[in-house]
């Protein structure tokens, strides 16, 4: 397997590390940076629990690999929050 290092901005934070060619973003996400906002629901990309901001455009982070995020901007559910109110997604 390879790896590779990826540089991603999330939620107005920057966060690198090497990741597996295969490492789904959900997983990465959660397991390695703990933004635990982001769930993993059905394994079948139905639900849309995993649902992220990429770039401006909704994605289900369970059908993107994190090697895809490189360079990218994502906001998660955590980065919803505005002033110290809570979105009404969260």
């Amino acid at each position: 397997m390879s790896t590779h290092h990826i540089r991603v901005t999330i939620n107005g934070a920057v966060y690198e590390g090497d990741v597996d060619s295969r490492t789904l973003l959900v997983h990465w996400i959660r397991d390695d940076l703990q933004l635990t906002g982001t769930h993993i629901g059905c394994d079948t990309t139905a639900c849309g629990a995993c649902t992220i901001i990429v770039d401006g455009k909704a994605t289900k982070s369970c059908t993107m690999f994190a090697v895809q995020a490189n360079g990218r901007k994502i906001m998660t559910v955590e980065g919803l929050e505005q002033g110290g109110k809570l979105h009404p997604l969260q």
